[in-house]
């Protein structure tokens, strides 16, 4: 092949490519951008969260021996919940949750303390308006497809509280920032739907598409400036 059909080649190359890469590239250039603009605790929303004390108290002569409670479980854990004390129990059937004082069952959680969980480790600026029952909540609350309550917060900050039925937990904290943070992330590793699959054919593709664009270019630009020199 002479000299002037790979040059053409290339430049066939390079066009075809910049037409179908380029697209892909420029999103790659802004979500990357968007990524550095926000530390990852504000994306998160760590700084609506406040600081729960986590200090194991329970009064005297009030302890409920955990043997009972732990039948068929595969884990027991005992942590502060609300100002009191009380057993994670796990078992292959689900999660319990118990006040180590009285050995009450205190899940699955009813509206009046999944706000409580929300309204205890809310940090922000505004207040609690709504909350409801989701029984297959979305993938941004950290466990897709299970029941969860969403507790809402307007004001000056806005933010959902997704909060486990089952441990009284804040399981995550979603905010504007974040919900668009994830739509970026989804357009950089081309998983748009799961926005999870970093290695997917899509993005093998258009990886190795940009790759041979680049190379083009610079096969181009170097002929170029090679033919330059010796038309001096």
């Amino acid at each position: 092949m002479k000299m002037w059909q790979v040059n053409r080649l290339m430049r066939q190359i390079h066009n075809v490519l910049a037409l179908v890469v380029g697209t892909q590239i420029l999103l790659w250039m802004v979500s990357g951008l968007y990524f550095t603009l926000y530390p990852i605790e504000t994306v998160r929303g760590s700084h609506l969260r406040a600081p729960v004390e986590q200090v194991l108290s329970v009064p005297v002569g009030g302890w409920v021996s955990a043997g009972p409670l732990a039948e068929g479980a595969s884990s027991v854990t005992l942590k502060p919940w609300l100002g009191s004390t009380v057993y994670v129990v796990e078992r292959d059937t689900g999660t319990q949750m118990f006040d180590a004082t009285t050995g009450e069952q205190l899940t699955p959680l009813d509206e009046t303390s999944a706000r409580a969980v929300a309204a205890a480790n809310w940090g922000g600026q505004g207040m609690l308006t709504s909350s409801a029952l989701v029984e297959a909540a979305p993938s941004e609350s950290g466990r897709k497809g299970e029941a969860m309550w969403r507790i809402e917060f307007e004001g000056k900050d806005r933010a959902t509280f997704w909060v486990t039925p089952d441990t009284g937990e804040v399981r995550a904290v979603r905010t504007g920032v974040w919900r668009l943070f994830d739509l970026m992330w989804g357009l950089h590793i081309m998983d748009w739907s799961a926005r999870e699959t970093i290695a997917s054919w899509w993005m093998k593709a258009f990886a190795f598409g940009g790759l041979m664009m680049s190379l083009a270019g610079a096969w181009l630009l170097i002929r170029r400036l090679t033919m330059g020199t010796l038309l001096r």
